[in-house]
């Protein structure tokens, strides 16, 4: 599962920064050439991957919920109230499909984010460590009227291809290639993992090298168009509920050096 925190899952757990990722720019004219030679194809290779893998590597699929006091993205509060984050996801091998979405519990002012992402991944085990490539379509769904299908229509859907790596530290970069106009803002984060006694930590850092001034699609310095949007550390661990439960919860600190402001945010999944 791509993580949040840095492209998907459980954060990356209002709506007054809402404006900085609001979708109202010009689409790039290279739309519709980018999903037919970017997007349908990494999704179609990994449900080639789903079918043709070697049945010792059985399929899995995963489905649960997280429910976050609050939604955060990269160092940005989207929705100001607490959110139930659902996903599902297909796996075998290296490869797998999946969709996440966000929904606002309480939105303030009618500003709740309504957003359910499509993704797919392929990763693969090296002597250095593991390495994942992926291409994520955050959709943003405003009102009843949108159109799912309509890739045409200003900001509704965001492409976002990248690649990471899993080992003593976590690296992760990738580019906004279709949707917020042409300004393709790039996205670098590391992290840290580490454990103390039963407890899972992170330590994470990330920020953007070209936030347009114009675009502002992170928030970044105007006179830079660079910066750093995210400091944080990151706790989870499983409480015993039953010899045959347990219940994940996870805590996460947030500090964006450029609002500047900062979130504390508590989830539970399922």
């Amino acid at each position: 599962m791509i993580d949040r925190i840095s492209g998907r899952a459980t954060e990356e757990s209002g709506r007054s920064e809402y404006s900085t990722r609001t979708l109202d720019h010009e689409p790039g004219h290279f739309m519709s050439t980018l999903t037919r030679t970017l997007l349908v194809p990494l999704i179609a290779f990994c449900f080639a991957g789903l079918f043709t893998t070697s049945a010792v590597q059985a399929q899995s699929v995963d489905v649960g919920a997280t429910l976050a006091s609050r939604y955060v993205w990269r160092g940005t509060d989207f929705g100001d109230a607490a959110a139930i984050q659902p996903t599902i996801e297909f796996s075998q091998g290296g490869f797998t499909i999946g969709a996440w979405g966000s929904f606002d519990m309480s939105p303030v002012s009618g500003d709740g984010v309504n957003e359910n992402d499509l993704y797919a991944s392929y990763a693969f085990d090296t002597d250095f460590g593991s390495f994942s490539v992926f291409v994520t379509d955050f959709y943003f769904s405003e009102n009843d009227t949108n159109d799912f299908f309509d890739y045409d229509n200003p900001g509704e859907h965001v492409i976002e291809p990248g690649i990471s790596y899993s080992g003593p530290v976590s690296l992760h970069a990738s580019i906004n290639a279709y949707g917020r106009d042409d300004a393709n803002e790039i996205w670098l984060e590391a992290s840290y993992p580490f454990s103390v006694e039963d407890v899972d930590l992170s330590l994470a850092v990330g920020g953007s090298p070209n936030d347009d001034a114009a675009d502002n699609y992170y928030g970044t310095d105007a006179d830079t168009d660079a910066g750093i949007t995210k400091l944080s550390l990151s706790a989870s661990k499983s409480i015993e509920i039953t010899d045959e439960f347990s219940l994940p919860i996870s805590a996460s600190y947030y500090l964006n050096p450029y609002t500047p402001r900062s979130y504390f945010v508590f989830g539970i999944s399922l």
